[in-house]
């Protein structure tokens, strides 16, 4: 059983004090007869009520009130298991996560708009495995493949330059981490997509992305940045800037995107390169080289379905309104006849 709603789950705290306001309006209504009609008066009109009926009308609203609650948050449950098979293509997305990622020759930062294309093209993926690898001197499997887009969309945003503490750029180890993320009996349906400025790569990434095609995979760059480059704020917290990133010697560091490197890469890896534009037509072209490559058969998924239930707890809610409104709170007072027709 779960519950689609359950953030309404607060109202059950108005429960409580409802009981104690019923409890204060009939103390309260007592006292004000007495006081208006006098002991003896208000003993004759209320001759005929009956505390019992009362409290039963009390509980069966105030039953009511729950079940309308309960019926707000949503309840399901009547699980019912489904199988689905599926087919498609296993992704690996690449991030750059070093420090001339926060530089701001594309808007927002280029970090910003990677995880923006990212989202656009998990966008075009429907159906496919997805993974992400995150690097910066030193690589790491942020979210091992999954069918769940959705779990990759929260890791996605939470990321940010820094998250890897030691700086730099190895694009070939982040290509060896998403080489070894793919099942090896495998040599099908598989493409890794590289977001990253290109610049300052340690290693031989060229080298790597052609172990990748040996793997049955594919390689494409995505270059984030322009050629002219821009200087690296560094911002505090509240992201107000505080100054721009220097090397050593105190001079200013300008970022420039290294199309000619990750060109290279692409090439070595049998994919293709494209720069970041404004429109995105790029992704839309990477998609379409994506859902080219021979998809194979993912396996079957069991979905779980829950049944929409609050109609349930919503008619015993009317239910109880119904049987307190037809309930009276009086006995039915008993008539003496003697003599008067007689």
């Amino acid at each position: 059983m779960r519950f689609t709603t359950p953030d309404n789950a607060w109202l059950l705290l108005l429960v409580p004090l409802l009981v104690l306001f019923v409890m204060w309006a009939v103390r309260q209504a007592r006292r004000d007869l007495q006081r208006f009609a006098g002991p003896q008066v208000s003993g004759r009109l209320t001759r005929t009520v009956r505390r019992s009926r009362q409290l039963l009308k009390s509980i069966i609203a105030i039953a009511g009130i729950l079940f309308l609650v309960i019926a707000l948050t949503g309840p399901q449950f009547g699980v019912r298991l489904e199988m689905a098979e599926r087919r498609g293509v296993d992704v690996i997305v690449v991030l750059d996560l070093s420090r001339s990622m926060l530089a701001e020759d594309v808007r927002p930062s280029r970090l910003k708009r990677a995880r923006h294309a990212v989202g656009g093209l998990l966008d075009g993926l429907e159906g496919d495995r997805v993974g992400l690898v995150v690097f910066a001197a030193n690589a790491f499997v942020q979210c091992p493949l999954t069918l769940d887009h959705g779990a990759m969309r929260m890791l996605l945003s939470t990321l940010d330059a820094g998250d890897i503490p030691s700086q730099g750029t190895s694009l070939e180890r982040a290509l060896e981490t998403a080489g070894k993320s793919f099942a090896t009996d495998d040599r099908q349906s598989k493409a890794v997509v590289v977001f990253s400025d290109g610049e300052a790569h340690k290693g031989d990434a060229s080298g790597a992305a052609a172990a990748l095609v040996a793997l049955g995979a594919r390689v494409y760059c995505v270059g984030m940045g322009t050629p002219d480059g821009e200087l690296i704020p560094l911002r505090a917290d509240d992201g107000t800037r505080l100054e721009y990133h220097k090397d050593r010697d105190g001079n200013y560091v300008k970022s420039r995107l290294d199309e000619a490197a990750l060109r290279s890469v692409a090439a070595a890896g049998e994919g293709a390169y494209w720069r970041i534009t404004l429109g995105g037509t790029e992704l839309q072209d990477l998609v379409d080289r994506i859902a080219g490559l021979e998809e194979k058969e993912l396996g079957a998924e069991g979905y779980t379905r829950y049944e929409e239930r609050f109609q349930l707890p919503l008619l015993a809610g009317l239910l109880c309104f119904f049987l307190e409104a037809l309930l009276s709170e009086r006995a039915r007072a008993r008539r003496e006849w003697q003599g008067r027709f007689a």
